[in-house]
């Protein structure tokens, strides 16, 4: 093992570490192994379960124990329906664990902890009256890419985003200033957009809402055309709803037409129109709707609803 290259050794284990269900066998092997694996296993945090965070929190919460690598990515699998208390505990590991004590982090000018990807699968509660914790705990980061898709398979589809987290979602959203790729599935505007709209990130370059109901072209328009939106290269709606599941999904062509639109959109969802006007004309505005979005079909019921049989692009 002396001979090999520890850069060799390091892609070996970082394959292994993950993918085999013994870590603590590879952990124990040796130093050199336990060295590697611990840098990894620290820096690339991933919980399964509430118990494995709390004893992570409870373990490196108190200055005297401080994390012996500074993450890069976090990610948490909650799969129990317990995560209506989770965000308290996210807050816990970003405010305590994950303080500025902890060496050789990157911050941004705010002080907050950069993070190659905060990853989240695990559903919000309509009910939970600590709501706004959603906003505390991830405005304690500032993530390059953020994901935050539902617990059920595919087939399945469920809503993990729910109205009344979404405004405490884009709050922290919009304090990205890292933020390039933003994926977000299993999710329910009603209400939440007629207020808030889509978060307004000048560093993203990719969007991806999945399985998201009473979305209006509208909002996506506007999103798509606001100035601070320039660096914005994709936008994805895979099985992307005007409304229910029972409904029409969104096709390009929606946005298209509410891109040039100069109709006052219905339930007061902010108008595309200004004062001045628009800087592009419309077969612009048409061109860069087919440049930027890309509307597909992926997850087809068994029978009603919006049934694509053969082409997944919706035009």
């Amino acid at each position: 093992m002396s001979i090999l290259p520890t850069e060799i050794l390091q892609e070996i284990l970082s394959l292994s570490l993950f993918s085999w269900d013994s870590t603590v066998a590879l952990l124990t092997t040796s130093s050199a192994f336990r060295d590697i694996c611990e840098k990894f296993i620290y820096t690339q945090l991933h919980f399964t379960s509430r118990a494995q965070l709390a004893s992570f929190i409870s373990t490196y919460s108190s200055p005297k124990s401080t994390v012996p690598y500074a993450p890069r990515s976090v990610e948490l699998d909650i799969t129990i329906d317990e995560s209506n208390l989770v965000f308290f505990d996210i807050y816990a590991l970003f405010s305590q664990c994950l303080s500025d004590t902890t060496e050789g982090a990157q911050r941004d000018q705010n002080g907050r902890l950069s993070l190659d990807l905060l990853r989240l699968r695990l559903n919000s509660h309509a009910f939970d009256s600590q709501i706004e914790m959603v906003y505390a705990a991830l405005s304690l980061v500032n993530p390059r890419q953020f994901i935050w898709t539902g617990l059920d398979p595919p087939h399945h589809f469920s809503i993990a985003i729910v109205p009344q987290a979404i405004p405490h979602l884009f709050r922290a959203l919009s304090s990205y200033t890292n933020l390039t790729y933003l994926k977000l599935t299993h999710l329910a505007m009603l209400y939440a957009l007629k207020i808030y709209g889509l978060p307004i990130i000048p560093s993203l370059r990719t969007l991806h809402l999945g399985q998201v109901i009473f979305l209006h072209p509208l909002t996506v328009a506007a999103f798509i055309l606001d100035p601070y939106s320039k660096n914005l290269e994709k936008v994805y709606l895979v099985d992307a709803y005007h409304e229910s599941i029972w409904g029409p999904r969104l096709r390009r062509s929606d946005i298209e037409i509410a891109a040039t639109s100069t109709k006052s959109p219905p339930d007061g969802i902010e108008t595309l129109e200004h004062d001045d006007p628009l800087p592009l004309t419309s077969a612009e505005v048409k061109n860069l709707v087919r440049c930027v979005v890309v509307c597909e079909a992926k997850t087809e019921r068994i029978m009603g609803g919006d049934r694509v049989e053969n082409n997944t692009l919706l035009l």
